[in-house]
């Protein structure tokens, strides 16, 4: 009967649930356990599997690594992310509050790697998440002709939960970009939304990457605004024994 119900679960494609139910049946310790212990169970592994598969989605989308996770993250004051400030982060409260984040660092720092895993803890907690390389974002709206799919895209980025544009500032960016990135952040902190920006250059040089000064005051007066800085430091090298 056990057997037939496997099958069952398999077929409308609740294949970690029977999973699970197989895992419970070969394991004797389960043998005095409640059936309600059993459907709890298979129920979590479901949540589980599907909390996992938007993850390696993010990731994919993002194409960044599928392996990156908070696990392999190490904390620590001397890099500029204390352990407290780290669990704040992965319990995912500051995107719920609305908060944003900016990690500014040297190439090496790991700062696209706090980011990923960061977005990919959203993702797991069931909250939106995109992910953008500004200089690839920029390219994405100068390569989209019509002006109804550009505010479309627009729309999007300023909806989502979470936001994370890496190597922003990374290089100088035209009136019209800077515009475009304004209208975008000014749209996320009128609607409260979480930005996550990852940057070279400290928040206090970014008016040397934007061509309009005032373009740039204006995305530094909306992104300091209950916002968390981490100026991340690169891990110390190993010495040779």
């Amino acid at each position: 009967m056990l057997t037939q119900t496997i099958k069952d679960l398999r077929g409308l494609r609740l294949g970690p649930m029977a999973a699970c139910l197989e895992e419970w049946i070969d394991q004797p310790a389960n043998m005095h356990r409640t059936s309600l212990e059993c459907v709890e169970a298979m129920v979590a592994a479901q949540i589980q599997a599907a909390a996992d598969k938007r993850a390696q989605r993010f990731m994919h989308e993002a194409d960044l690594p599928t392996s990156i996770c908070m696990a392999d993250v190490r904390p620590s004051a001397s890099r500029g992310l204390s352990v407290r400030t780290f669990s704040d982060l992965c319990s995912c409260e500051w995107i719920r509050r609305g908060h944003s984040l900016v990690i500014t660092g040297p190439s090496g720092a790991g700062k696209t790697y706090v980011a990923s895993a960061l977005g990919r803890e959203a993702r797991l907690a069931e909250l939106g998440v995109k992910y953008w390389r500004v200089p690839d974002l920029w390219a994405a709206f100068e390569e989209e002709a019509d002006r109804a799919q550009r505010r479309k895209l627009s729309e999007q980025l300023i909806r989502v939960h979470l936001l994370i544009l890496d190597d922003f500032a990374f290089q100088k960016a035209t009136t019209s970009q800077g515009h475009e990135l304004l209208k975008i952040i000014d749209g996320r902190h009128r609607h409260h939304r979480s930005t996550m920006v990852v940057s070279p250059h400290h928040i206090k040089d970014w008016d040397d990457d934007f061509d309009d000064a005032t373009t740039a005051d204006g995305l530094c007066s909306r992104l300091i605004h209950k916002t968390e800085f981490i100026d991340l430091k690169p891990p110390p090298r190993k010495t040779a024994a």
